[in-house]
C-alpha cells in the first residue's frame, strides 16, 4: 500500500495533503462513539448487568445504567453504592432469577427485554427493564425516565410501536 500512496503523490503531489487529511479523518472517526460490546443489545446489558451483581461489581453495574437515570436517582454514587452493599445475598439471588422472555428494539434507541413472571421475586416486581441507547451502548433506565418516554413518544407517532390494548 505504502507503494501506491508514495506512486500516486510521486505523480501527483499536490494530493498529498488532502489523501493524508481524509485518512486522518477516517481513522480519528472510527474511534468515535465506539460501542461497548458489554452494552451492544439489552440483552447484552442486561447479562453485564447480572456479571456485575455475580461479583458484586458496583461500578460495573452502576455503568448498567443511563446517564439520565442515574440523574433522576434521589442519591450520588456513593450513597448508592453505599445501599447496594447493603442488599442481602436473598436479594441478590432474586434479582439473578430473571430470565428474559423476550427483547424487543423498539428502534435505533430505545426497546425492552420482559422477564419470565415465574422468575420474578414477586407479583409486584415489574416484569420489564426498559433501555435507552447512549454513545457507548444500551443502558437501563427507567419507564419514568423523560428521555425514554419521549423517545417512546416519538416511536408511536413514527409506527414503529403500538402500545398493547388493555
Amino acid at each position: 500500500m505504502a507503494f501506491y500512496i508514495r506512486r500516486l503523490t510521486s505523480r501527483y503531489p499536490l494530493l498529498l495533503g488532502p489523501v493524508l487529511t481524509g485518512l486522518v479523518l477516517v481513522l480519528i472517526g472510527s474511534g468515535c462513539e465506539r460501542e461497548n460490546p458489554r452494552f451492544s443489545s439489552p440483552a447484552a446489558t442486561f447479562g453485564t448487568y447480572r456479571q456485575a451483581l455475580e461479583n458484586r461489581d458496583l461500578e460495573l453495574l452502576w455503568s448498567c445504567y443511563s446517564e439520565t437515570y442515574r440523574a433522576q436517582l434521589p442519591v450520588d454514587y456513593p450513597a448508592w453504592s453505599q445501599e447496594w452493599k447493603q442488599k442481602t445475598d436473598a436479594q441478590l439471588k432474586a434479582e439473578l432469577r430473571r430470565e428474559i422472555t423476550a427483547e424487543e428494539t423498539i428502534n435505533d434507541r430505545i426497546g425492552f427485554l420482559l422477564f419470565d413472571a415465574t422468575t420474578l421475586e414477586s407479583r409486584q416486581t415489574p416484569p420489564f427493564f426498559y433501555f435507552i441507547r447512549e454513545a457507548d451502548g444500551w443502558k437501563i433506565t427507567s419507564h419514568l425516565d423523560s428521555l425514554f418516554h419521549q423517545e417512546l413518544e416519538h416511536a408511536i407517532e413514527r409506527g414503529e410501536f403500538v402500545l398493547p390494548d388493555g
